[in-house]
């Protein structure tokens, strides 16, 4: 028997679908003007900010992790707000705008375990 999933004819089918369960096909990365993405980057942003701007409030061996975390967020954060404003094609900006929230969520874990990580090499075992 023959299968024939995999001719070009069905793969080229395929690709022109509407199917909104495929990642790449979420409206969020095909309707949306960007602007859903700039306000819950900002609102993640903050969330991040408040334990780092903590962890700077009684700087220890982790501040200095703290403080790239802090101004790498930031910098992300305005990187999504000039993809916003820069980048007319609406398909590019969308996945630009994808990439850097991730982005910012990528680098704000790994900064915060890792300073989790040192503020707790810090503590006396008993």
């Amino acid at each position: 028997m023959t299968d024939h999933a995999g001719s070009s004819r069905h793969r080229t089918r395929r690709r022109h679908t509407e199917d909104e369960t495929l990642v790449r096909n979420q409206p969020a990365l095909r309707t949306s003007d960007g602007t859903v993405w700039v306000v819950v980057a900002g609102m993640f942003a903050i969330a991040c900010a408040v334990p780092l701007i903590m962890i700077l409030a009684d700087p220890a061996g982790a501040a200095g992790v703290a403080w790239a975390t802090l101004v790498s967020i930031v910098l992300l954060y305005g990187g999504l707000l000039a993809a916003r404003v820069l980048i007319g094609d609406r398909t590019r900006r969308l996945r630009v705008l994808a990439v850097l929230m991730l982005a910012m969520a990528a680098i704000a874990l790994a900064g915060l375990f890792t300073c989790v990580m040192i503020a707790w090499a810090a503590v006396p075992t008993a």
